[in-house]
């Protein structure tokens, strides 16, 4: 299993970066961003690839369509996903879509989704003990012949740790965001995986690391490989 905080590393050039929107989500339009995912045991189980697609804004705002393709270990693409990103006010609300990893979205991936809810707030400014906001989202799917649905919660958010941490992307003095994440898919029977994570993020590039944990087991873990502008 990929770690579910794969997909968040946005970086931006249009604006001045002294008056960006947020310290850690700063965009470019074209810009894209590269992440490695290993299962448990620290071997490859495939690569995120991000890109900002469209960018609309000014300093104190903006929003941000984002294609988010998933591969596996040998480089075949298993999801391709647009996902919003907006900031407002220096806080970014990020798309909750990011915490379905592709193995939870194949039984919904022949239907027409409607999605709603509460995306995750990471706001500009954050220091050790800070408590942040809980994000949930109820994906449904439309058109099919059994009642399908999906809710996730991403609950218990605190910044943790101020550490560095080093990737092939380079070295990073990162805060260090814990919370508990909650999957439960809703079709012939009902179904809830709860995992713990705990994710790394940098000014400028937001996540360079992520972990996620279930019953105290590492079960996978993403670093960000490369950035491009």
């Amino acid at each position: 299993m990929r770690t579910v905080f794969a997909c968040l590393i946005l970086i931006m050039g249009t604006i001045p970066a002294s008056s960006q929107c947020n310290t850690f989500y700063q965009f470019e339009e074209g810009s894209a961003w590269e992440m490695d995912n290993y299962n448990a045991k620290g071997k490859l189980s495939g690569k995120t690839k991000q890109t900002i697609k469209s960018l609309t804004g000014n300093s104190t705002s903006f929003k941000a369509s984002v294609n988010s393709v998933v591969f596996d270990a040998k480089g075949k693409e298993v999801m391709n996903t647009e996902l919003d990103f907006d900031c407002e006010d220096g806080t970014v609300h990020v798309d909750m879509r990011n915490f379905v990893n592709e193995d939870q979205m194949k039984a919904f991936q022949s239907y027409e989704l409607e999605f709603e809810g509460k995306n995750l707030e990471v706001p500009s400014n954050l220091s050790v003990g800070q408590s942040l906001d809980n994000g949930q989202m109820t994906l449904t799917a439309s058109n099919s012949p059994i009642p399908m649905a999906m809710e996730v919660t991403v609950t218990n958010r605190k910044v943790v740790a101020k550490e560095s941490v080093t990737t092939p992307a380079g070295t990073f003095e990162c805060y260090k965001i814990t919370s508990d994440l909650s999957i439960t898919t809703k079709m012939a029977i009902k179904m809830t995986l709860d995992f713990s994570t705990a994710e790394w993020l940098a000014p400028k590039v937001a996540v360079v690391k992520s972990e996620s944990y279930r019953k105290g087991k590492l079960q996978g873990y993403s670093v960000l490989t490369n950035t491009t502008k």
